[in-house]
């Protein structure tokens, strides 16, 4: 069976056009077809106008995602590819750009042994009867000459909405997506490639439709960022230069995260330290806790909703935010302790010593962090214990040295 799967996002105005041309196009074929079409939470009646067509197309199906907002159509796609029952899965897009007829080029290539077959607009131009303007015309190839550069070299046209895959050996692709918007494209390539699997590009007929939802800048911006995402999210550590620095960056993307929330709230500290200091004529002990406490609480917001946010915390909110808390004050008695030794025992100009303290700081909290107050469930038990009697030494510590 050929399954055919037509994503769709507030298309109420053209899909029935489409379908109507479907209907009549699969009336005359001979081999079994499912057709789904994945309602990607349309604000208006596609889902109706699709369902319409239940006595015209046989075994039609019509799924809705209600996720909100519109996540782009590659999630579309890949709940239309893993709930398709055929052997064979072709997606085209839902203004039939490319005419349905065009599927026997790509059934062809999958029948000579070809895993995936991709339409192409660029190994014959001739074939695209309406052209796109020529801010589209720059952006599209710019992308492709970038996409051959950094992921795929050898495929000239990633991102035409006509393909076809033998699901046997392509799930797998579908199940590996981590990128849903309109880069989707790419990285289902990049996977096939890195599995080495068969991929045949083949020149189709493509009509640029007027109403095209695809924005020249904005979504190119994006498709960009998508394409370094997919090197980023499959980097091979064996693999080449490159691979291994897009590895390790991903690999370690929560320590990243952590650093980079800790250099925001480092600039927050310093720079009211600095204010306090100099503008409110404060002294350095006086105004550290201050500005440290100020940084602790944009750092809890910002690692809360971000560098933890793909752990499962089984903690509460305020838990959580309570031990940061508590965990921030062990990082306070030792920027305390360290910045007491640093300026007032080897007299080291006070903010060079507060500099000092930063790097001992920033290891003790993402440590401390890390391993209780957004540990994940699936990590153990944490060693909270270790931890609070730590955190109660640099409280005997500080004490012992502001009474000397």
């Amino acid at each position: 069976m050929i399954s055919i799967i037509i994503p769709a996002f507030n298309e109420e105005d053209r899909i029935a056009a489409s379908l109507e041309k479907l209907a009549s196009f699969l009336k005359k074929r001979r081999e079994e077809f499912e057709v789904i079409v994945v309602d990607d939470a349309s604000t208006d009646n596609t889902r109706g106008v699709a369902n319409s067509f239940a006595s015209k197309i046989p075994k039609l199906k019509v799924l809705r995602l209600e996720k909100s907002p519109y996540e782009g159509k590659g999630l579309a796609v890949s709940r239309g590819a893993l709930a398709a029952k055929g052997d064979l899965v072709v997606f085209t897009d839902a203004d039939f750009s490319t005419p349905i007829e065009e599927i026997d080029k790509l059934l062809r290539k999958l029948k000579e042994g070809f895993d995936i077959a991709i339409g192409s607009r660029a190994l014959d131009r001739s074939l695209v009867k309406t052209k796109q303007n020529a801010v589209r015309e720059f952006m599209g190839r710019t992308f492709n000459f970038l996409v051959q550069r950094i992921a795929l070299p050898g495929i000239v046209d990633t991102q035409c909405g006509f393909k076809a895959f033998k699901m046997r050996v392509c799930r797998q692709l579908f199940e590996k997506e981590k990128i849903f918007d309109f880069g989707f494209d790419v990285e289902l390539l990049y996977l096939a490639r890195k599995r080495e699997l068969k991929i045949a590009e083949v020149p189709v007929i493509w009509n640029n439709h007027p109403a095209s939802k695809v924005h020249p800048i904005r979504d190119s911006i994006s498709m960009f960022l998508d394409l370094l995402k997919t090197r980023l999210y499959h980097a091979d550590k064996n693999g080449s230069l490159v691979d291994k620095v897009f590895y390790q960056l991903y690999g370690r993307r929560v320590f990243w995260r952590f650093v980079l929330v800790g250099t925001s709230g480092t600039a927050v500290d310093y720079s009211l330290f600095f204010t306090l200091t100099r503008f409110f004529n404060l002294p350095a002990l006086a105004a550290n806790p201050i500005s440290v406490e100020i940084a602790i609480i944009w750092n809890f917001t910002w690692n809360n909703l971000w560098t933890f946010s793909e752990r499962e915390i089984p903690k509460p909110f305020w838990k959580k935010f309570l031990i940061f808390q508590f965990v921030s004050l062990g990082g306070l008695l030792l920027s305390q302790n360290s910045l007491f030794i640093f300026n007032r025992v080897l007299a080291i100009f006070d903010l060079i010593a507060k500099a000092l303290t930063l790097p001992l700081v920033a290891s003790f909290n993402y440590l401390v962090n890390s391993r209780w107050t957004f540990r994940d469930r699936n990590a153990g038990r944490s060693m909270w214990r270790l931890f609070m009697a730590i955190i109660l030494l640099l409280f005997v510590i500080y004490l012992f040295l502001i009474i000397r």
